[in-house]
């Protein structure tokens, strides 16, 4: 899933960077209903990709993102909607929220990488499902008190380990993407 976040932000979040970018996700997504990819021995939506957030995530916001740019916040086939709905069906806060470890910069990293496209399409789905409608304030508790807490705290520990000729991808894709949703 990072690569269609790479081919959003290379092609400077064009029509043709993002559509790519969607069918990249849809593709994905389709694979991902294949028997081989669920873990059988693994228990409830642990073993199933498609039941994580971050996954679901992504593809909430390649819709969103797509509503958002091109068909002025519009959802007339409901796939943002949706998506939104899947997203939060399988959100636990515990585990979207971990408690990160000061001293584990690559695994706050990798959160920022898992859930900077969550917490964007959070927030554009939030405007194009209507911010007052349950699923608009469902959205909004969900970014104000899982995800940005989670992401600032991750950025905090990363950015000390970024140097003159290093960075971060997790920092890189936060950056993006932050950029994408002022």
């Amino acid at each position: 899933m990072w690569g269609a976040v790479v081919k959003c932000v290379r092609s400077e979040w064009s029509e043709e960077g993002v559509k790519e970018a969607e069918k990249f996700i849809e593709a994905i997504w389709e694979m991902l209903s294949e028997e081989r990819h669920v873990d059988r021995n693994a228990t409830g939506k642990a073993g199933d990709p498609k039941m994580q957030p971050e996954i679901i995530g992504v593809l909430m916001w390649i819709r969103a993102l797509k509503s958002t740019l091109f068909t002025e916040s519009k959802d007339p086939d409901g796939k943002v909607k949706r998506a939104a709905e899947m997203v939060l069906a399988v959100w636990d806060p515990k585990s979207a929220n971990p408690t990160l470890d000061e001293k584990n910069w690559y695994d706050a990293n990798q959160k920022l990488i898992m859930y900077a496209p969550v917490w964007h399409g959070m927030k554009m789905a939030r405007k194009i499902v209507g911010e007052n409608t349950a699923l608009g304030r469902h959205l909004a508790n969900t970014i104000s008190l899982d995800l940005e807490p989670m992401l600032k705290k991750a950025q905090g520990i990363v950015a000390p380990h970024v140097g003159e000729n290093v960075m971060r991808r997790g920092l890189v894709v936060y950056g993006e993407i932050s950029k994408m949703a002022e």
